[in-house]
């Protein structure tokens, strides 16, 4: 009997959806080290993936072609985390004053999982900065800092607790985020860059009041979406992002 159930529970974790949660850097000052990189990611991106009955599954910031292939087939879909800025020699631009910390080996790692995972047609969610990063990997351009669009931009860096909404974002019909929210939906918000010129197959799928591109999709990809905003923080209170891990989840089930 304990055997079948053994049997059984191994049966259930087989059929659960593998979503790669890809790190990011954070340099520290180690006391006795100095300074020493550390390879992370929040757990709100974990706990996320784990309220959707998928079992999340952290990719460490490496460059090798092999183990990156690797993270391809053993993963069944993706889940980009935020971070630090891209270093625009990425996107052929000088830096800007307002630009913030960069780290080459962080954008060397991320851009090149996002090509390979964008030729598996794997399904991923890119938050935040890995809206930016999926950008960028198809050949588009970011606003280093809100301040260099012309017109008045709304606020984007809220100092009110993470998982506050604090400002819409209209959605475009046909798309991901419409057939789950409808027209519009309410999102926090944590960045100082945005999308400037778009990337090659993407298409626009929401905006803010202000015109910020806050969502795009992959053309003719079953699910390859993109977000500004940090869903993962606000569903640490409240369910109602819920539906779009799901949906990530569902995807990397088919």
């Amino acid at each position: 009997m304990l055997r079948n159930m053994k049997e059984l529970e191994r049966m259930i974790n087989m059929s659960k959806s593998k979503i790669g949660v890809v790190t990011s850097i954070a340099i520290e000052q180690n006391p006795v080290l100095g300074k020493v990189d550390r390879i992370y990611v929040n757990s709100d991106y974990i706990e996320a993936i784990e309220k959707v009955n998928a079992t999340p599954i952290m990719l460490p910031v490496i460059l090798s072609d092999e183990s990156l292939d690797t993270y391809i087939d053993i993963c069944d879909g993706f889940l980009f985390s935020g971070g630090i800025d891209i270093n625009p020699l990425c996107y052929n631009q000088d830096p800007q004053k307002k630009l913030g910390m960069t780290n080459s080996k962080l954008d060397e790692f991320q851009l090149k999982l996002m090509n390979k995972v964008l030729k598996s047609k794997k399904p991923f969610l890119a938050i935040c900065r890995g809206l930016q990063i999926l950008n960028v990997a198809c050949g588009g351009t970011l606003y280093q800092d809100l301040d260099e669009i012309i017109k008045d931009t709304s606020q984007h860096k809220q100092s009110s607790e993470r998982y506050n909404v604090i400002h819409k974002v209209h959605l475009e019909r046909n798309s991901i985020l419409y057939d789950l929210y409808g027209n519009e939906t309410h999102v926090n918000s944590f960045h100082h860059q945005s999308i400037n010129n778009l990337g090659n197959n993407l298409v626009i799928t929401g905006r803010a009041d202000d015109g910020v591109i806050e969502a795009v999709q992959v053309k003719d990809y079953n699910f390859g979406l993109g977000v500004q905003w940090h869903p993962e923080m606000i569903f640490t209170k409240y369910d109602s992002v819920k539906p779009l891990f799901e949906a990530l989840v569902k995807a990397s089930l088919q």
